[in-house]
């Protein structure tokens, strides 16, 4: 088996045909397995994804998890993947035309995680780097450095990684992890991987198949897990990567504050007063994670600068 494709679904049951088609007509050259995790579907979606995948006759299962969050649902589907690679599809974010690209990357260069292009002039550069022999590839390291000042795009959903990678590294999601999982399981991902390409795929999302967003419902102080989730992978980078000091201050002065000032954001837009959000993250000495270096964005800055200041208005964005 080529590439195991692990989709997590909950109550999409008039949306997901058109996403396995979709799914089937993006492998081409390479066999595949589509592996969709329900997570706990309270409508007919676990009896629609079973007959679609008998009637295309696409080599797959449906596992039921019951209600489980996303990460637990994706290690779910990690552990029965036999692919090669793994690449996970999310219903809010589909991409079309990448995974050929990625696939033939992949196999040219033994690379652990391939990723694609967000623009024409991305997309020219990876082709030269794929085939020469004298410029310099990046490590994972370096990419995630790239990642956290904004000069690179990766996306989990548009992601092909090495599957015996994966379980060499021991690289699972975090379980019971509501908020952060992802990001957290992608610079963890980075960090190990000896070999990252970028595929010249430019990505492409395609609306019309994806789930809208409904009406996000109140999640309080468990939003905080997305600061665990960070704080996490910096001490992974001080214990296993503490040569890299331009890495650990892109993690200390953006994005650790970064997320903090999310999950200021969040909390203020669900009503809660902005005194009671001071306390939230006093508690929990979350406020000594918003300092500011050379690393920092200027928007980044603005925002904080605006937090502390006790005569100034603050206005979630």
């Amino acid at each position: 088996m080529d590439v195991s494709i692990i989709f997590p679904v909950r109550n999409i049951e008039q949306e997901i045909i058109p996403v396995i088609r979709h799914l089937d007509s993006q492998a081409v050259n390479f066999s595949y397995e589509l592996i969709i995790v329900d997570m706990g579907s309270e409508d007919m979606t676990v009896v629609t994804a079973l007959q679609a995948l008998h009637e295309k006759g696409i080599n797959g299962c449906v596992i039921q998890n019951g209600h489980v969050p996303p990460a637990d649902a994706l290690n779910s589907g990690l552990q029965k993947a036999r692919g090669k690679y793994v690449t996970f599809v999310f219903a809010r974010r589909i991409y079309s035309q990448i995974w050929e690209s990625y696939y033939t990357a992949a196999e040219h260069s033994e690379a652990d995680i391939v990723f694609g292009s967000t623009s024409a002039d991305d997309s020219r550069i990876a082709e030269r780097i794929s085939v020469s022999k004298v410029i310099k590839k990046k490590g994972g390291a370096e990419y995630l450095f790239s990642l956290l000042e904004g000069n690179t795009f990766v996306d989990i959903a548009a992601l092909l990684i090495r599957r015996r990678f994966l379980l060499d590294n021991h690289l699972w999601f975090h379980e019971g992890c509501l908020f952060g999982y992802s990001d957290e399981f992608l610079y963890r991902c980075l960090l190990s991987a000896q070999e990252v390409v970028q595929a010249p795929a430019i990505l492409q999302r395609v609306p019309k198949l994806e789930m809208s967003c409904e009406k996000a419902q109140p999640v309080g102080p468990e939003i905080f897990q997305e600061v665990e989730a960070m704080i996490r992978v910096r001490d992974l980078i001080w214990c296993e990567h503490s040569g890299e000091t331009d890495l650990l201050e892109a993690m200390n002065f953006q994005r650790l504050p970064q997320a903090v000032m999310h999950c200021v954001d969040v909390l203020l837009l669900e009503g809660l007063p902005k005194a009671t959000v001071e306390r939230e993250l006093k508690e929990r000495s979350y406020h000594h994670l918003l300092r500011v270096g050379k690393t920092t964005g200027n928007l980044l800055r603005k925002k904080i600068r605006r937090w502390k200041h006790p005569f100034l208005l603050y206005h979630p964005n």
